[in-house]
């Protein structure tokens, strides 16, 4: 079954094909653009209808409810994943209509992968830790995307100015544009990292995944980086 999927999050879109069987990717999805910004809608939506394949199976995970209903308008058919899916995990959270459908693909991936004790890392414009326990999701953490959590402060604050985020040395920054840049990048890094350890106290068996723009920032030896992570999730929800 030929696959096109969509993963809408607060910054940009990904868009991929794939085939799969029984919900299992038989391949990385073929990347058709993780370029297109969320700010034109009707261009997305055009994109989209104009790359979808006769017969082709369109599935969205979308965190923006705006692109949401323009790309239910624009496909009629289109399989848009939400908390009222029949899901392969079991559920123990609260107030299931607010989760994102991303984390619900997540899981759905550490599933599909084998797993049953899973810690699901998508660092994006906002950092999600969801965890799989026994096979069943009992929740997560949300906080501010590193790179966002450091465009803020240095919009916000009257002294200071934007830094790129980019790996940096942990040393004493020697003036405020290292700092800055120093601060962003090691205390973002340190805290997320922090937070994993902190759950695998208690989660010991659980496998680390890390996806998202931000995923390779993080990566330890034993942990697993998967760009398409979600993209995966969402192909064995449409089976």
């Amino acid at each position: 079954m030929s696959l096109l999927l969509i993963n809408a999050g607060n910054t940009r879109t990904v868009m991929a094909r794939g085939t799969a069987v029984d919900g299992r990717l038989l391949t990385a999805p073929e990347r058709l653009d993780e370029r297109l910004s969320v700010g034109d809608l009707q261009e997305l939506a055009d994109c989209i209808v104009g790359l979808r394949r006769e017969g082709e199976l369109v599935g969205l995970t979308s965190v923006v409810p705006a692109v949401t209903d323009t790309l239910k308008a624009a496909i009629p058919d289109l399989r848009s994943v939400d908390h009222t899916w029949e899901l392969p995990f079991g559920v123990a959270i609260r107030g299931t209509e607010t989760v994102g459908a991303d984390r619900w693909c997540n899981m759905a991936a550490a599933v599909q992968a084998g797993l049953r004790d899973a810690l699901v890392v998508d660092a994006g414009t906002a950092t999600t830790i969801d965890v799989l326990h026994d096979g069943v999701f009992v929740g997560g953490l949300i906080a501010p995307g590193m790179a966002f959590a450091a465009r803020k402060l240095q919009e916000e604050a009257a002294r200071l100015w934007p830094v790129a985020f980019a790996p940096r040395p942990l040393r004493p920054g020697r003036d405020t544009d290292e700092a800055l840049a120093i601060g962003a990048y090691q205390v973002g890094i340190l805290g997320v990292i922090g937070a994993v350890e902190g759950l695998l106290a208690e989660y010991s068996t659980a496998r680390v995944i890390l996806t998202g723009g931000l995923a390779s920032y993080l990566q330890r030896p034993d942990w697993m980086v998967d760009p398409d992570w979600t993209l995966r999730g969402l192909a064995a929800l449409l089976a």
